[in-house]
Order: structure tokens, then sequence, then C-alpha cells
């Protein structure tokens, strides 16, 4: 999951909807193959470190300090879909939430959404994951639902995700299912959660003296 390119590449193989994604070398190289605006990350990168836009070949610079993706740039509205698998990695649950404000990567306003295609996306990485030794437990995807080209994954987190406190609250169970799987009792993610849950966060500041 932390190799954003090889995340891409599985996921495409499995036939899951990604943007078109290279190595920024491969832009440089020719970038008349490529419709500009781009987005542009690092490859091992998290928290929206290093990320940016390139509105044109002028640029693309030519060093940077770490190796670098270039995918077509989406619009559209942002999702994230929390997702629990099995102890056999069979998907239970699939709660996409839509990501209304977002700082440094995590969600802080967001809304639960029942989106089919969404839920049958979770499903198709699910599968994708399934190969080789397989995932299980927690983890969430982004997307963005673009106009044009419809949705497109484009990020993988193997944890519990920053806004996982929304599809807990609409009734996901994620934590609980897992201390139920390690006390060998009976997994309780399911389906059964609530749409048009929504979650606001905020800072607040403690002072002493």
């Amino acid at each position: 999951m932390r190799d954003k390119e090889r995340t891409i590449t599985v996921l495409r193989d499995a036939g899951v909807p990604v943007p078109r994604t290279a190595r920024i070398e491969a832009l440089r190289a020719d970038p008349s193959g490529w419709t500009f605006p781009l987005f542009v990350k690092p490859v091992g990168g998290s928290a929206s470190r290093g990320i940016g836009v390139l509105e044109s070949a002028a640029d693309i610079r030519e060093d940077y300090p770490e190796p670098m993706l270039v995918q077509e740039l989406l619009r559209g509205p942002e999702y994230t879909i929390n997702m629990y698998l099995d102890a056999r990695g069979r998907i239970r649950s699939a709660i996409p939430h839509l990501r209304i404000s977002v700082r440094a990567g995590e969600v802080e306003k967001g809304r639960t959404v029942r989106d089919p295609r969404m839920i049958e996306i979770a499903a198709n990485v699910a599968a994708a994951l399934g190969r080789g030794r397989g995932a299980e437990g927690v983890l969430c995807f982004q997307l963005i639902d673009d106009p044009d080209r419809g949705p497109r994954v484009f990020e993988i987190n193997a944890r519990f995700g920053g806004g996982y406190p929304l599809a807990d609250q609409a009734g996901g169970r994620f934590a609980e299912s897992l201390l139920a799987r390690v006390a060998g009792l009976p997994e309780c993610a399911s389906d059964h959660w609530r749409e048009g849950v929504t979650m606001v966060r905020y800072d607040s500041a403690v002072f002493r003296g």
C-alpha cells in the first residue's frame, strides 16, 4: 500500500477503475502523449505531502526529492470507502462517505452515502487484494467521481482511515468486529449501516497557567 505505483497496477490489472498513471520520467520523456493539467504525487507519499498540479510540461521539475508519479487530473467529489474483510478475506461491509472538506489528507467534514457503484468497486478491490496472501480486517480507499470518467480509485490505506469514526457512528462496528474475532466470537461488521450520517470535526485549544 505504501507503493502507490504498485497499488495502481494491481487494481488496474484486476479491472478496478483507476486514473492513468506513470512515473514522472515517462512524462518528461514524452509529454505529448498526455493531456494537461496533470496530478503529481510521491510514490510513497502520505498526508498530501508533495502533491501538486502540472499545468503544462514546463512545470515538470528537473529534480524531485523522491520518486514521483503523474496521473490524469480527476475532477469531481471525493469519497472514502471504509471496508471490513473477515478472516477469510470476504467483504462484510463497505461504507462510502463523501469527503465534504479535507485538511492535510484527513476528512474534517463527511457524510455517509449508499452508492451501489462504490460498493461494487469495494467488492472488486477486495477481490484484487485477495490474490496471494490476501487482505483481511479494516482498510479504506479513496476515489473521485469524475463527471466524464466515472469513479476512479487513486489511494488505498491498509488501516483504519482517519474518517472511520463516521463509519462507526453509522453502524459499521468494525472495531467491535475485530475485538470479537480475537476473542473467538462471531464477527459483527455488516451491511446494516445508516446513510446520511454527517460528521464535523474542529480544533480546540486548551490552556493552563
